[in-house]
């Protein structure tokens, strides 16, 4: 389904009305509302200012992996003009709801909550942790804030090398990791080879032990068998 034409179905209707109440509810605005768009800014508890935009893309076979036909975005900057013009200030979060399945407007109102209170939020997210430690200034040089880097204007202008150096990198970290695990592996092995060989060794003295215990004992028992023959003869001669 393209966006032509397209209508919210009944969850998705439920979900704006949710958004709408917490919208209410909250410091954030409600900006656009249409049925294939949804824009909301929000000032989070550190005086910065999120932009949330979502839009319908539709169902593609190809690119369909579950999700529910839209896409979501987070601009951020520490001034409302910033988001609003989108200038040189303001700086794309990699942000964003835990379920991507879920209704528009259900995974819109877990960003808002998510930025209002995003002092606490960046305790466990750490790219908006940075985010909200830079000064403006700094900003005006960062176009995305992702999970594993920052991407500045430097590295979009020349891509292709620094993309090919974090390639090789993430290449390096996987086969390092990889002989990592496989040294700890044949580590854990030989381990497991050398408990067995003690289990083994422990065993085979254990029937040694058993083994001249009882020889001990028969020969004692001998011992003892020919010491009472000799006895009687004793006794018979004398």
């Amino acid at each position: 389904m393209s966006q032509t034409g397209y209508r919210m179905s009944e969850p998705e209707l439920r979900s704006v009305e949710l958004l709408q109440g917490v919208v209410r509810s909250t410091s954030a605005t409600l900006v656009l509302l249409t049925q294939t768009e949804i824009k909301v800014r929000v000032r989070g508890e550190s005086k910065r200012w999120y932009e949330i935009y979502a839009k319908y893309h539709g169902h593609h076979d190809i690119f369909d992996h579950g999700d529910n036909g839209w896409n979501c975005s987070v601009n951020a900057g520490r001034r409302e003009t910033d988001i609003i013009d989108a200038n040189d200030y303001c700086a794309q979060l990699c942000l964003h709801a835990n379920e991507h399945n879920l209704p528009i407007g259900d995974q819109v109102v877990s960003l808002i909550l998510s930025l209002s209170n995003d002092i606490k939020t960046a305790m466990e997210i750490p790219l908006l942790a940075q985010f909200i430690v830079c000064t403006r200034q700094m900003l005006a040089n960062i176009m995305i804030f992702q999970d594993t880097m920052i991407v500045t204007e430097e590295m979009a202008e020349y891509g292709h090398d620094w993309m090919e150096e974090q390639q090789e990198e993430e290449l390096h970290n996987q086969n390092a990791e990889y002989q990592h695990e496989h040294l700890m592996e044949e580590m854990y092995s030989l381990e497991d080879f050398l408990d067995e060989q003690r289990e083994t060794d422990e065993e085979l003295e254990a029937q040694r032990e058993a083994i001249e215990e009882k020889k001990r004992k028969r020969d004692e028992q001998l011992a003892d068998f020919w010491n009472h023959v000799a006895d009687k003869l004793h006794d018979n001669d004398s």
